[in-house]
């Protein structure tokens, strides 16, 4: 060990000494036999091996690989060095004396001896019998965003994952392997043990690793909360004995608006306004030129910006890991914005041999500011002859054509929609290890949140329709508090061919939320100093005040078995009692059972080297969705529902049930089936893993309708619905290398999807969704996919007279013209009516396809994310609202009918109403699409770059996320979603998602 000995060396030198004396006195004696260690750890393709763990073994003492593979560290003559790697076999090799130990590593047989995270414990991935997907850190961290479920987007056979809205901060929707309720579909979620309603609060940095869970094998342990899937989150933990670890990332990144819709201009929307017959009539549309480009107007390119700072390692007693997060986002739209701060502490300590404690606590503290109501919608349709601001300062009037908000003023006046909020996520744990093969841990967790919003409008005009008169403010408070305890004990014992592991729980969780509002109006001042609700009018105060509980009390067992390498057994049972269901079906009990075949370890397959690995496994279970209200099963009255009477004609306090009770709501059931096979070739760099999921969820809680004589203002909430969900999924890969310096992998994955509604309730024929003025948009029927599309199918436009007469048409005050919409008599009584409406599309992909493509040359690699679907429509509903003037036009509608002949898909140009408004064929769009996702340069700095800027590494990229997206579809964006089952695939003006280019970098020191 040698130490430059200036004054600052001499300083570092004193101080590492007596650091050395403190801590290794007693193996003073025994210093003389110390030796330096040196050496490579590379794989058998000769490849070096970066951040290889290397420990002496029985110590604290270790090291890991630079970028060459390289390592050195001082270790005594008879000590042994234990590597250890993700993905390659563990190798504990004696010093003997040695100055040099060089290592070659061996890949685990399709990372057979990987360790996978399931529920309530961990597998070797050789054992699983279940449908898990894994995805790592280093795939997470390609897509710059504040929804960590966005970066799954892609990533996971059998995962759809849709970005609800481009709003800074905005969450993604999951579902997993489709849609199996008429109600909340959304999977449950599990962060380090704590179950949560959402994963939110987490940042990509601080995960290392998410599994998905799919068939009923793998969720059953989660019992009633397991149908729709299950997504663990693991974050980073510190090992034992590992030296101290400093990472730091940052990125920063310009989102801009990946799309416009192309829009009438001033002068096409002042030609079209006259050709519908409004009034007053523009003198000289072309002379009105491009006008105001409202897009322009409430778009920007806007910056996102992250910074991580952790600190990982551990002792002989105790492990930690430490990091800190800040996110700030600035939305596309003028005003909206995000910022998320982060605190994370996991930390474990070894009291004893036999007893350990930790916790994994995270603190999070989060705000932003939402963009205007309907401003969106606005910048779509408002009037392009208007100017958004005059010479003087006056904003434009957009409402004197139509029933449009000017969205420069909106961006002026009600830019005030603050929200802020905490949270507090984490457990504390005990492990105790005792009789050799059972371990006891309890957890007890806690999910504690506080969010508070203030709105404000100021009093300003800008028309008689756009205007407030006295100033308003709303105030709302909310909190949340769920906790959970969880106790497990676990029996593991491997001998001669058996492998055995027995788990038994008993968990027990409660949750209780509340929230305050109200509003003033008539603030004395515009001032946020001010903006609190005693500074308004009292006169016109207003407030609001609910809570929400629930609790679960359940036990579960499961039991894993492997024979002789090859045959696998998994059983699982949980029992589940919740206050959520009706007295008399309080409990759910849900079993699964799976096998498995470990093919290529039979002797038959021994003699060969194509295939090297050979997995089929099947399974079958019951599981539960729980995701109700908490108290639909008991009677619910409704206060002040105040009348007038008596002899003083006096309002009087008035109450009634609006929902009666029903004891014997309770689970929705799913009972799944899943046959999988898993297959490697050529050493694995082939690799394909294929399930088949059979999927029905019954007993789905719909409302059901009565007499209205019964006198219930609600339908009553009864278990009656069937829903099916079946499909394949595909997971290919290949990856290989030439020589030392270049590599590269390809994966593609496809998910083929059915869903389909069996049964509804008795009297109940339909459920329909997504009001517009005069109708819905979708009727989910016996037969038809969830939320389907409902409306007039459209064979063409009447071109004359003569075709209306001769072809089923409407009667009376409706009666078409030419250069209308001609609709298909589906009932064939010979004239168009509203029993014509039929089904006429669905928002869920028939097919979900991604392809992912990277290569490494050196430090240098280069990785393309491609996603994609097929099958589904959109409804443009948008288009179609024109119910109140004349807003503005899409550039579709310049293709319409003139005169005979000249179109027989957009019809004439007219003001509103039937038939060429009614929800039909016409406003439902393709939603297919294939789009480039992500795209990432990056370059790693080699060792002796390093070594003198003392880095243990350094990478630099350049990304791009949703650079391109080829699509059909005339909106934003093709993937329209919702929480709402019954409302996917609905665009009535969504926040568009960016496309954003970014640039960052990742230390580590």
């Amino acid at each position: 060990m040698k130490y430059n000995f200036t004054k600052k060396g001499k300083r570092k030198a004193v101080l590492h000494w007596c650091c050395t004396a403190f801590f290794l006195l007693p193996s003073l004696c025994v210093f003389a036999q110390q030796m330096k260690v040196s050496g490579s750890v590379k794989d058998a393709d000769g490849i070096p091996l970066i951040g290889v763990n290397i420990l002496i073994k029985n110590s604290a003492e270790g090291t890991i690989t630079d970028f060459d593979g390289k390592y050195e560290l001082t270790a005594g003559a008879t000590d042994t060095l234990e590597f250890s790697y993700t993905g390659y076999a563990g190798q504990a090799i004696a010093v003997n004396g040695q100055a040099v130990v060089d290592v070659v590593m061996e890949e685990a047989s399709e990372l057979l001896d990987e360790v996978v995270v399931v529920g309530y414990g961990v597998q070797r991935k050789s054992d699983l019998t279940g449908a898990v997907s894994s995805i790592k850190n280093a795939e997470l961290q390609k897509i710059p965003t504040a929804s960590v479920g966005l970066a799954l987007q892609g990533k996971i056979a059998g995962v759809q994952v849709t970005s609800a809205s481009g709003r800074p901060g905005e969450a993604a929707v999951i579902r997993v392997r489709g849609t199996g309720t008429l109600n909340d579909a959304d999977p449950v979620y599990v962060v380090d043990g704590m179950i949560t309603e959402d994963i939110d609060f987490l940042n990509a940095n601080e995960i290392a690793s998410i599994e998905v869970l799919k068939d009923a094998s793998a969720t059953a342990i989660y019992g009633s909360r397991g149908a729709n899937g299950v997504i663990l989150v693991t974050t980073h933990q510190g090992k034992v004995g590992q030296k101290p670890q400093f990472s730091f990332s940052s990125y920063y990144g310009v989102q801009s608006l990946a799309k416009k819709i192309d829009l009438a201009n001033a002068s096409q929307y002042a030609t079209l306004y006259n050709e519908a017959g409004k009034l007053p009539q523009f003198d000289n549309p072309d002379s009105l030129g491009i006008g105001t480009d409202w897009q322009d107007v409430i778009y920007r390119d806007a910056g996102i910006q992250n910074y991580n700072f952790a600190v990982r390692g551990g002792t002989e007693k105790m492990h930690f890991n430490i990091s800190a997060d800040v996110l700030r986002q600035d939305g596309i739209i003028r005003t909206s914005d995000f910022e998320r701060y982060s605190l994370r502490i996991n930390n474990g300590y070894a009291l004893t041999e036999w007893l350990d404690l930790g916790h994994n606590i995270s603190f999070i503290h989060d705000r932003g500011n939402n963009e205007p109501g309907g401003v969106v919608f606005n910048a779509y349709a408002a009037d392009p002859t208007i100017e958004d601001v005059d010479a003087d300062g006056n904003f434009g009037s957009t409402s004197l054509r139509s029933n449009v908000s000017n969205p420069a003023a909106q961006l002026e006046y009600q830019n005030f929609n603050r929200r802020r909020g905490n949270r507090l996520v984490g457990n504390l744990y005990a492990t105790a290890n005792f009789l050799e093969n059972f371990i006891f841990k309890t957890s007890i967790g806690i999910d504690a949140g506080f969010r508070k919003e203030r709105y404000f409008e100021p009093v300003f005009r800008v028309d008689d329709k756009q205007f407030r008169d006295e100033s308003f403010l709303r105030v709302q408070f909310a909190r949340s508090n769920n906790w959970l305890w969880e106790n497990t004990l676990t029996y593991q014992k491997e001998w001669q061919r058996h492998r055995l592991n027995l788990l038994g729980g008993i968990t027990s969780q409660a949750n209780f939320s509340e929230f305050l509002s109200g509003s003033r109006k008539r603030v004395i001042e515009d001032a946020e100093v001010l903006y609190y609700l005693e500074a308004g009018d009292r006169e016109t105060q207003e407030n609001n005040n609910g809570g929400n509980e629930w609790k679960y009390l359940s036990y579960l067992f499961r039991a894993n078995y492997v024979l002789d390498e090859k045959y696998l057994l998994t059983a699982s049972l949980r029992a589940d009692g919740s206050s959520k269901f009706g007295a008399n079906n309080r409990w759910g009990y849900f079993p699964s059972f799976a096998l498995g075949w470990r093919v290529i370890e039979e002797g038959f397959m021994k003699d060969q080297d194509l295939v090297t690995n050979l997995k089929l496994r099947a399974s079958w279970g019951i599981i539960g969705n729980d995701k109700i209200g908490s108290y639909e099963g008991r009677p619910v009255v409704q206060t002040e529902l105040n009348a007038v009477f008596g002899n003083n004609e006096e309002s009087n306090f008035g109450a009634t049930p609006v929902d009666l009770a029903n004891p014997d709501i309770h689970w929705e059931e799913a009972q799944q089936a899943d046959l999988g096979l898993e297959l490697g070739f050529i050493k694995n760099k082939l690799t394909l893993e294929a399930d088949y999921f059979h999927r029905v969820t019954s007993e789905v809680l719909v409302n059901v309708p009565l007499p209205l004589y019964v006198g219930a203002q609600n339908d009553p909430r009864l278990n009656a619905a069937k829903v099916l969900n079946r499909g394949i999924e595909l997971n290919l890969g290949w990856r290989d290398d030439f020589g030392k310096d270049f590599s590269y992998h390809i994966n593609v994955l496809g998910t083929s999807l059915h869903n389909e509604v069996q049964e509804l309730a008795d009297g109940k024929e339909d459920l329909r969704g997504a009001g517009i003025p005069g109708g819905f948009v979708t009727n989910t029927q016996v037969g038809l996919p969830i939320g389907a599309f409902y409306g007039y199918k459209v064979l063409g436009v009447f071109q004359n007279e003569e075709e209306i007469n001769a072809n089923p048409h409407s009667e009376g005050s409706s009666i078409e013209q030419p250069g209308d919409l001609r609709f298909a008599d589906i009932d064939g009584d010979g004239m168009i009516t509203t029993d014509d409406r039929t089904f006429i599309g669905s928002p869920i992909p028939d097919l979900m396809y991604s392809f992912n493509f990277g290569l490494q040359y050196k430090g240098l690699d280069l990785a393309f994310d491609f996603n994609g679907q097929t099958g589904n429509k959109i409804a443009n509903v948008k288009k179609m609202l024109r119910f109140f003037g004349a807003p503005n036009y899409e550039a579709s509608f310049l293709d319409r009918w003139t005169g005979e002949g000249t179109s027989n898909s957009e019809p004439r140009i007219d003001s509103d109403g039937y038939p060429n408004f009614e929800m039909s064929e016409r406003f439902l769009e393709d939603g297919s699409f294939f789009r480039l996702r992500s795209v990432q340069l990056g370059y790693s700095l080699p060792g002796g770059v390093l070594d003198k800027a003392r880095f243990n590494s350094l990478y630099i990229y350049v990304s791009g996320t949703n650079v391109k997206t080829w699509t059909d579809y005339s909106g934003y964006t093709p993937e329209i979603t919702s929480g709402n089952v019954l409302e996917v695939g609905i665009d009535r003006g969504i926040y568009p998602v960016a496309r954003t280019w970014t640039v960052g970098v990742r230390a580590g020191f």
